[in-house]
């Protein structure tokens, strides 16, 4: 699954390394950042891969008022010394990932495959349940029963590992950050207020990784 954030393409060019055959997904759910569709459909063919992208926008009306999805829901601007929790939670998803990653399983199984890249970070298991190692264990075997395949796995290789640990890893994989996404706002440039903006920037400075994105602030 290739969002076109730090996060998933560090895992992509990560899976692409270590020699697997890629078959990227990425989701449209009615998000604002909408950018970010592109910023996968970039990383994908630098690495020489056919981005899949799979249009679940109508389902938007399913997720309530998450700051994301819901136009009349503003989406929240911090301070650079606030903390995320507060702001973060009005941008969770319902279930967002279970549901991605169901269908990316039911499309691992129609093409022969048994591994499904997750790209969930540490950094964000205190405000998004989905991010959790215990998420990744119950919903590996809960699709191991639901597809009777027991060579299923769901690989998360960051879920113990913090932002900044990804941008590391991503530098030393030669990760084009300039075509990441991680902006919530979805404009021209990134905000640099945003939840998402205020964790981008940090991890490149506790990374020691020159930041090559636009910021309005």
């Amino acid at each position: 699954m290739v969002s076109g954030g730090v996060d998933s393409s560090t895992l992509c060019y990560k899976a692409v390394r270590e020699g697997y055959e890629v078959f990227p997904l990425t989701f449209i759910y009615g998000q604002k950042h909408e950018k970010e569709i592109r910023s996968s459909e970039n990383i994908c063919r630098r690495l020489g891969l056919s981005p899949n992208i799979i249009d679940l926008s109508s389902a938007r009306t399913l997720f309530g008022s998450s700051a994301l999805t819901d136009r009349d829901v503003e989406i929240p601007r911090v301070s650079a010394t606030a903390g995320n929790y507060e702001t973060l939670s009005a941008t969770v998803v319902p279930n967002r990932n279970a549901i991605f990653l169901s269908l990316a399983v039911a499309y691992s199984q129609s093409i022969g495959c048994d591994t499904v890249f997750y790209g969930a970070h540490h950094s964000d298991r205190g405000v998004y349940p989905d991010c959790r190692v215990e998420f990744v264990s119950a919903f590996e075997k809960a699709e191991r029963l639901a597809t009777d395949n027991e060579r299923l796995t769901i690989v998360a290789p960051f879920v113990d590992m913090d932002k900044s640990g990804i941008v590391r890893l991503g530098a030393d994989l030669g990760v084009p950050f300039e075509d990441t996404w991680s902006c919530y706002v979805g404009s021209r440039m990134h905000c640099g207020t945003c939840s998402s903006c205020r964790e981008r920037k940090r991890a490149f400075i506790e990374a020691g990784v020159d930041d090559p994105t636009e910021y309005e602030a």
